[in-house]
């Protein structure tokens, strides 16, 4: 224990049960892959099926590298913690800023808009409403 009497908190790990749900959940994705290209080599195949069939074994890649990433960062905050002396320590991962990032853009990156008052507005979409408004009995009735 430390000097404040808070426990350390120990780092996450690889578990038997996560690696058996990963190694699962990559197989689920091989199998949808190999049905997409059964399925394009059918006669009633398409190239999309073939794109699926590349697809699914990215989806499984994709959960290995999540599953690692989120141990990293797990991690990363628990070292945090375990280093601060403060018991109330709220982790906040650090900025990773290598150079001058533009936070706001320029006036004149985009082309202007042009502005109307509501009552320019409204002359433009009168005819409209006034045409409307003569088919009909009532204003803002559409039944002929």
């Amino acid at each position: 224990m430390s000097e404040n009497n808070r426990p350390r908190r120990q780092r996450k790990k690889v578990r038997v049960t996560h690696v058996i749900f990963l190694a699962v959940a990559v197989a689920c994705t091989i199998a949808l892959a190999w049905w997409q290209w059964t399925r394009f080599q059918s006669g009633s195949g398409t190239f999309q099926n073939l794109g699926y069939a590349f697809q699914w074994p990215l989806f499984g890649a994709f959960f290995v590298y999540a599953y690692r990433k989120f141990l990293e960062y797990e991690n990363e905050m628990i070292d945090a913690e375990n280093a601060a002396d403060d018991p109330e320590f709220l982790y906040q991962a650090p900025a990773k800023r290598d150079r001058d990032e533009v936070t706001a853009i320029d006036e004149d990156f985009l082309p202007s808009r042009p502005t109307l008052d509501v009552d320019t507005y409204n002359e433009l979409n009168d005819p409209r409403r006034r045409r409307r408004e003569a088919t009909t009995d009532q204003p803002g009735d559409n039944t002929p």
